[in-house]
């Protein structure tokens, strides 16, 4: 995500400062005109370094997996809160954050707890500075990981998917994402105001639309298998016994196997879109071919 966002930064002739935990692994792609600071959320010193002088701050970084529910705390709340701190000592003007749509259900688990209490964060700079929460549901898109095993599942004509028959989820791509914090980061937004962005589908899709989409680049309908949840929950309790055991952090547990069978992951919040200063450009049909195309390219994906 990040570096999507770098590059339309760059490409508008703005002057960007940007965090990286490893400059050697940076894309060629990103924009040599960035200043890298080389550090994390957890280290203060070079988030301030990163910040100094800076009127907009866009906060992107955040934890998918964690070892237990302290530490999805540590790396999403109390990151958020560093950042926040690092803005207000900087003077900066406005403050943007990426949050994401499971901040609306921090019952669901431990990730989705953690995503809350950022925005609660986010949003305690009302009168201290102009602040913007930006809810996203599932991004995908060229060199995002996350997503890489559902469109893997997806270009194979038996698809065997996590969830139910009757969930239904918005989707947006990866650059449209950057393209909406780029005009939050301009003001073009409304501040103060926690916003939902997806790609304009009504009602989002359920996982024979997504079947359907993707069959248009592939030439064939992929047949949807959905592993029964029990199967999932279980090997969602086994996962975080692993992490515990191991100390590290494994992507499924028994909270992100509720979050997985959720029934509605659809926007219904504020609309980014209805500001009519941001609308999406992609719909899934032709994000996954381009997503494909990157996969295959990247050796990612066989290319057949």
């Amino acid at each position: 995500m990040g570096s999507h966002l770098v590059r339309q930064l760059a490409a508008r002739g703005h002057e960007i400062s940007a965090l990286v935990r490893d400059r050697s692994r940076l894309s060629k792609k990103f924009p040599t005109s960035a200043r890298v600071v080389e550090g994390a959320l957890e280290d203060k010193q070079a988030v301030d370094d990163l910040l100094g002088g800076a009127e907009v701050v866009v906060h992107v970084a955040g934890a998918i997996k964690a070892v237990d529910a302290t530490a999805f705390m540590k790396a999403n709340a109390d990151g958020t809160r560093t950042v926040v701190e690092a803005a207000r000592h900087a003077g900066a003007k406005r403050f943007i954050h990426v949050s994401s749509l499971a901040a609306r259900e921090p019952a669901l688990s431990a990730y989705c707890a953690s995503k809350a209490e950022a925005e609660t964060i986010v949003t305690g700079l009302e009168g201290i500075m102009e602040w913007i929460c930006v809810r996203p549901p599932a991004v995908y898109g060229p060199g995002d990981r996350a997503t890489l095993p559902l469109v893997q599942q997806l270009s194979k004509r038996h698809a065997v998917l996590t969830g139910s028959r009757d969930q239904r989820i918005s989707l947006l791509h990866v650059d449209d994402l950057a393209c909406s914090l780029v005009a939050a980061a301009e003001g073009l937004v409304p501040d103060g105001a926690v916003y939902e962005a997806d790609d304009a589908t009504p009602g989002g899709y359920n996982w024979s639309e997504v079947a359907e989409a993707a069959g248009v680049t592939l030439g064939f309908i992929p047949k949807v298998h959905l592993l029964p949840r029990p199967i999932v929950q279980l090997a969602g309790i086994a996962g975080g016994l692993l992490a515990r055991i191991t100390g590290k952090a494994q992507i499924l547990t028994a909270g992100k196997a509720r979050e997985l069978y959720h029934r509605d992951w659809v926007i219904t919040g504020p609309r980014l879109d209805a500001t009519g200063h941001w609308s999406p450009r992609t719909k899934f049909a032709e994000g996954f071919a381009d997503t494909l195309r990157w996969y295959r390219a990247h050796g990612w994906l066989p290319d057949r």
